[in-house]
């Protein structure tokens, strides 16, 4: 993982970025939502209420993956 400095505007905290930047990252398929979790150094439960907030599903399934879950399966 690499270290990166940068410039923000007064008023912005370090956790909001760290929040934003994991958001992003798990939004793109970067990293899980639990390494998402681990970067905006929250507890996974906490990160998922925030996802959620935002509109964003915790979790992805594709059509097949979704029927196997709920025992739809043909």
């Amino acid at each position: 993982m690499r270290v990166i400095q940068v410039k923000v505007p007064e008023g912005l905290k370090e956790k909001d970025i760290k929040l934003v930047v994991a958001i992003e990252a798990f939004r793109r398929g970067l990293v899980s939502i639990g390494k998402a979790a681990e970067l905006a150094e929250l507890p996974l439960q906490i990160f998922i209420e925030e996802l959620k907030k935002r509109g964003i599903p915790a979790y992805r399934y594709d059509e097949k993956e979704a029927l196997r879950e709920l025992g739809l399966e043909t």
